[in-house]
């Protein structure tokens, strides 16, 4: 994600004080609208927050990439900054700050968002400028050059030089063999450096069209006058097809699979991960708790079992990455050296896959609930949170109540329901395992890798 404006001033952007009225059972209450040209608005209107918070959202991830040109995805994060008929290259940042607002943009592995949080009385301006980026971007050679350099660049300073973000990457690149999951958001760097503009061109029409665009408002505006600018500003820019290319199916996976790495690490990383149905499952909260329980802090199972315990961990952490197609709950173990490797694995894989075969206590469940909750409902206090779970919600679970509900059922679940989950989860045969080691032979010390 790249930052691209923070004149906001934090009251506006964070709406400070209690939680709302509505925090307590949902994102809040929302109306769904579909213009005439396939867009879809959402509007959910908040009288008690500081700012107003507009959204796009665009079916147009790495999942909707083809292998070869991955990348552009996220290429365009960038691209939809470099101007478009009305407005040069950052102006629109430029304009959202003169306001007092903030702008930006992040690319998940199943979409795109650009976003923009800002004083009630600008939100006209954010449409104007997000319809005329959707109607006319600016797409030029010397932009694709510029917009490429950079995030090769962030490539090498950001994913390259972080030994676990590069761990995680091998870690999808062996649990997927067929679906784009299995490679990184950002692209493969050969790919990069291939991209055409006339593949720009061709992703451009094929994704960034309004009748594959969800638009979400949220906080402090009129739900008429949003209407309004909308259908001013956003309905005339012509609805496109959309490039319906069915997403690669992932063959099940019959058998634990296996993987070693040598990259430039000063210790020995052990990464696991076990696939999980996708984010719209009703076991998705339950698979929340257990992540926490497991892997959440030095409470954790995880940090006490070989961390405090055994010593035999610098470090273990981990968690359940949500995506839409599906979810991997993952943990990643630094070993000290001198600790033998294969009882290590051992050790980690019967610590997490014991959730499957013996209920959790009450305490653990109750803390890890509250870990949640807690971290739910204080997103909620900001228009910007209320957005990001409302907007996921429609375009990952296919209905903006989603967010609500799957804080309710969070709140329903038993340690019945949490042992459930993992023996469904927990298996073997959807088992994933990555030994990360160092690049100089002579620094593996224990355990025979």
């Amino acid at each position: 994600m790249r930052r691209l404006g923070f004149l906001l001033l934090l009251t506006c952007a964070a709406g400070g004080g209690p939680p709302p009225p509505h925090a307590a059972t949902g994102p809040g209450d929302a109306r769904l609208v579909t213009l005439k040209n396939g867009l879809r608005l959402l509007l959910a209107p908040d009288s008690t927050a500081a700012a107003v918070d507009l959204a796009v959202w665009v079916d147009a991830g790495p999942v909707h990439e083809r292998a070869g040109a991955t990348g552009i995805a996220h290429l365009f994060e960038h691209m939809m900054f470099r101007g478009s008929a009305h407005y040069g290259a950052q102006e629109h940042n430029r304009l959202i700050q003169a306001e007092g607002g903030t702008a930006n943009a992040t690319t998940t592995p199943d979409l795109a968002c650009y976003y923009e949080t800002l004083p009630r009385e600008a939100l006209e301006l954010a449409f104007r400028l997000e319809g005329d980026r959707l109607a006319s971007l600016e797409l030029s050679p010397e932009n694709l050059e510029a917009e490429r350099s950079v995030v090769r660049d962030e490539k090498r300073l950001r994913t390259e030089s972080s030994p676990m973000g590069r761990a995680l990457q091998k870690l999808y690149a062996v649990a997927y063999t067929r679906h784009p999951y299995r490679w990184p958001v950002i692209g493969l760097d050969e790919d990069l450096a291939r991209v055409t503009l006339e593949d720009c061109r061709q992703f451009f029409r094929g994704h960034y069209a309004p009748n594959n665009a969800l638009v979400t408002v949220v906080g402090n505006f009129d739900a008429g006058e949003a209407l309004g600018y909308a259908k001013r500003w956003l309905e005339p820019v012509p609805r496109r097809r959309v490039d319906d290319t069915p997403v690669p199916a992932e063959p099940p996976q019959g058998a634990e699979r296996r993987a070693v790495e040598r990259m430039e690490v000063p210790v020995r990383l052990l990464v696991l991960g076990w696939k999980a149905p996708g984010h719209a499952d009703p076991d998705t909260p339950a698979l929340q708790l257990l992540a926490r329980i497991a892997f959440s802090g030095p409470s954790s199972r995880l940090h006490q079992a070989l961390v405090s315990g055994k010593q035999s961990c610098l470090l273990v952490q981990g968690g359940l990455d949500g995506r839409k197609d599906a979810q991997l709950l993952y943990a990643v173990a630094a070993l000290r050296p001198g600790a033998d490797s294969a009882r290590v694995e051992r050790d980690l894989v019967d610590e997490v896959e014991k959730l499957a075969g013996e209920p959790v206590s009450d305490e653990e469940l109750d803390r890890a609930r509250r870990q949640e909750e807690i971290g739910t409902l204080f997103s909620w206090q900001t228009a910007r949170g209320r957005a990001e779970s409302l907007g996921t919600a429609q375009l990952v679970d296919g209905d903006w109540r989603a967010a609500g509900g799957r804080l309710d059922r969070l709140r329903q679940l038993a340690p019945a329901d949490l042992r459930r989950a993992a023996a469904r989860v927990l298996q073997s045969a959807g088992r994933s395992v990555v030994w990360v080691l160092p690049a100089n032979a002579a620094a593996v010390q224990g355990g025979g890798r």
